[in-house]
């Protein structure tokens, strides 16, 4: 029987918000705009500890992800990923519908 690291879930967002409040591990990412010949932005954060459905977050780990008209981001995180120790939030989401891979 294969040996997995964990479970990985896809979690969606289109707007500012929490994709899991807790401990977990970013795996991957899918990007892609809202609207069709637009461009995206985002910022995947850190969510500050007990926050559960607002987009407040820190920048403890910081990633920008910007996608152009019409095109699709997909990241994939080498190895173990990266960890975040209170929960994943994104903000300054605008134009783009962000999904992470996460282990929840």
């Amino acid at each position: 029987m294969p040996n997995y690291k964990g479970d990985v879930k896809p979690v969606t967002l289109t707007a500012n918000g929490v994709f899991f409040a807790g401990r977990t591990r970013l795996r991957g990412i899918m990007a892609q705009p809202t609207v069709p010949g637009s461009t995206g932005v985002a910022s995947i954060n850190t969510v500050i500890s007990g926050a559960t459905t607002s987009g407040t977050t820190t920048s403890g780990y910081y990633i920008p992800v910007i996608v152009g008209a019409s095109g699709t981001e997909t990241i994939y995180l080498p190895e173990d990923g990266v960890l975040y120790e209170d929960g994943i939030g994104a903000t300054s989401m605008s134009g783009m519908t962000l999904t992470v891979f996460i282990d929840k």
